[in-house]
């Protein structure tokens, strides 16, 4: 059985062989990262929690649309909706329901697949890669001590791409009183998780890792990061599923997020 690293790293070797691919090449490609993430508990749990809920078809009518005579694509801003989306997209691919072929003509080939394909991979499959890696990372990390985490990233040796995509549009003007009045009320959520968590009679495990996302969470919180705050959101989603009590501070934490358009 593969660790959570070489799981990691193995998807996204694949994902890199599907973004060099030849076209003709590219179902297999596609079926061969499916699998990946199918087979690892960390991808399936990660990808299935971004799809879940997830209304791929309106997605996928707003992504691919008639300009006139001119046949686009968007990709969708938020970088959790483009993990949804790709994953969606690629899933529906692998199982036939839909036609490689037909989505290609939105990417400017000129009716040669080939060029259009490399097209689909730069807009498509590289934010993807980028944004899979960056949240695969955040799983294991949170689950690990300091050193554990330092030995991870010399084990998944792939870096995060640069990826020039468009960024979600925040208000130009931000209520600086109103953010940090939110942060402190997530603060003090966070506290009285940990109270609950060290009195609960859960496993050791589940307890040791829900400390620690939740000190994580805290760290992330205080240096004010928005993205990263977004990241280790996740990472606490994750860990807080085994407790059952913590719901409504879970419920309150999210709507501050989504108040502050982190999430």
């Amino acid at each position: 059985m593969r660790t959570r690293e070489e799981s990691l790293n193995n998807f996204i070797k694949l994902v890199d062989e599907l973004i060099s691919s030849k076209y003709l090449f590219a179902n297999s490609k596609i079926f061969d990262v499916i699998t990946a993430i199918n087979s690892s508990k960390l991808l399936s749990d990660v990808f299935s929690y971004f799809a879940d809920g997830y209304d791929f078809q309106s997605a996928l009518i707003e992504s691919f649309y008639d300009k006139g005579d001119e046949k686009c694509f968007t990709l969708p801003v938020k970088n959790t909706d483009v993990l949804a989306f790709v994953y969606s997209l690629l899933r529906e691919i692998n199982y036939k329901n839909l036609q490689l072929t037909d989505l290609l003509d939105y990417f400017d080939g000129g009716k040669n697949y080939e060029v259009a394909y490399k097209n689909f991979a730069k807009t498509v499959l590289l934010p993807f890669k980028s944004y899979a890696y960056q949240i695969g990372i955040q799983m294991i990390n949170s689950t690990q001590s300091k050193e554990e985490a330092l030995l991870t990233q010399k084990l998944v040796e792939e870096e995060p791409l640069e990826i020039n995509t468009v960024k979600e549009i925040e208000n130009a003007v931000e209520v600086v009183s109103n953010f940090e009045n939110n942060i402190k009320t997530i603060l003090r959520l966070l506290d009285l998780d940990r109270l609950a968590v060290k009195e609960s009679r859960l496993s050791g495990a589940d307890t040791q890792e829900l400390i620690y996302v939740l000190d994580r969470f805290e760290e992330k919180l205080k240096e004010k990061d928005k993205e990263k705050i977004s990241l280790i959101y996740l990472a606490y989603l994750y860990a807080v599923r085994p407790f059952k009590k913590l719901k409504t501070n879970v419920k309150r934490i999210t709507e501050l997020l989504i108040e502050e358009k982190i999430i």
